[in-house]
This record gives structure tokens, C-alpha cells and sequence, in this order.
């Protein structure tokens, strides 16, 4: 139960992180490969706070992770952690082919009931 617990949390904090757009266009810069935290601050009009600001968010959501560096020791680098964003990959799945279903039943039904109704033409005559 606390497993399950802990996991639904850090999806709320994965689709709160995907919610804002910057954040969306850091992780798919991050995609290409690890970035320093300059480097993924470069195209963005934000200041340096906004920045490790939004780079909390995806780190507390578990969607990357801050590496050391290798050259200096001092400094981090920035890398996506795929599993994270898989699993939200998985649920919305899981939700989407539910829906798919649900709403194909439905349909079904709603044509078996439009079949079952006798047609304009044979209530005319009666």
C-alpha cells in the first residue's frame, strides 16, 4: 500500500511537472544527452532562478536527475530519466485503451438499440 502510495505521488508530481510548457521543452532538450545547467538555461528568456526553479520541479517529479561532473567533480550535469516518464507513458496507456473500450461498447449497444426500433416508415402505416 505505501509502494502504491509513494508511485501515484510522484505521478502527481510527473503531470504537474508536464504541465508548463518550459519544462516540456527541457526535457526534450535533454533528450539529445546530458546538458550543464547553463547549457539547458541557454534558449530560455528566464532568469538563472527561474531556471533551477523549473529544474526542481523535474528533479522532485523524479523526470531527471543531477550528475556530477566528471572533469571537475564540482559541477552537475542534467539527465532525463526515462523510466519515470515511461511509467506515465504506461498509465495514460492503460487509461486511454479503458476509454477505447468503454466507449466502443457503447456504441455498440447504442446501434443493437437503433436496430431493435422499428423505422419511421413501418409507425406511419400502423
Amino acid at each position: 500500500m505505501v509502494e502504491y502510495k509513494k508511485k501515484e505521488q510522484v505521478l502527481d508530481k510527473v503531470f504537474a511537472a508536464l504541465a508548463d510548457h518550459s519544462r516540456r521543452q527541457m526535457l526534450a532538450r535533454l533528450r539529445k544527452g546530458s546538458l550543464s545547467i547553463s547549457e539547458l538555461a541557454e534558449p530560455f528568456a528566464m532568469s538563472f532562478a527561474g531556471v533551477a526553479k523549473h529544474i526542481e520541479v523535474l528533479t522532485e517529479a523524479q523526470l531527471i536527475r543531477k550528475v556530477r561532473a566528471q572533469e571537475d567533480g564540482r559541477s552537475y550535469r542534467l539527465e532525463l530519466q526515462n523510466q519515470t516518464l515511461a511509467e506515465a507513458s504506461h498509465w495514460i496507456r492503460y487509461h486511454q485503451e479503458f476509454w477505447t473500450n468503454k466507449l466502443a461498447s457503447l456504441e455498440v449497444f447504442l446501434e443493437e438499440k437503433a436496430d431493435e426500433r422499428p423505422s419511421s416508415k413501418s409507425r406511419k402505416r400502423n
